[in-house]
């Protein structure tokens, strides 16, 4: 996929909030801020009728979580590591060029999800926000240098991603 076509879906998913009319509305998106829109498509995927169960939490968040696939799990590692990478941006520790590296790898562990990962049309249509997500915190990065803005986009991604997907690599991996 080419970067001007990963901008474009990433331009395109950010300006659908309302995918969950698409999939039948129900009621979800009525005076949600973004962020719970984009949960919101996870609940209304799930109540729609697949066998994970359709109660979502409070949050919008599904009641059981999806099982990625490999790719998806790999690339939400290299999401995680280049999100830890950045943090240090913040106490003035990257140059430029670092940062525009971290994007890069951003931008590249997105590709790979999108070319690799096959799941079912539930969790596919829950994770995409959260990489839409990701890839306009990367081109903020690439455009703006390092952004607090971009690093707390990406630090809610990883905080959102174990509630949609049930991943032991990612536990099993992460220290706080």
């Amino acid at each position: 996929m080419k970067h001007t076509d990963i901008a474009i879906l990433a331009f395109a998913l950010a300006l659908v909030p309302s995918v969950p009319a698409l999939a039948g509305d129900h009621g979800h998106a009525n005076g949600q801020d973004s962020a719970a829109q984009d949960h919101g498509v996870a609940h209304d995927a799930h109540a729609s009728g697949d066998s994970h169960g359709a109660h979502a939490d409070a949050a919008g968040f599904p009641a059981r979580r999806w099982a990625p696939d490999a790719p998806l799990s790999q690339g939400m590692q290299r999401v995680r590591a280049a999100t830890t990478a950045l943090a240090h941006g913040g106490h003035g520790h990257l140059d430029e060029a670092q940062v525009r590296n971290i994007a890069d790898e951003l931008q590249s562990a997105v590709e790979a999800m999108f070319a690799q990962c096959r799941l079912e049309p539930e969790p596919d249509a829950a994770l995409h926000p959260l990489l839409a997500r990701v890839l306009g915190a990367a081109t903020t990065l690439r455009e703006h240098g390092f952004d607090a803005g971009a690093l707390a986009t990406l630090e809610q991604v990883l905080a959102d991603y174990p509630r949609l997907f049930d991943d032991p690599a990612w536990s099993d991996s992460h220290s706080d």
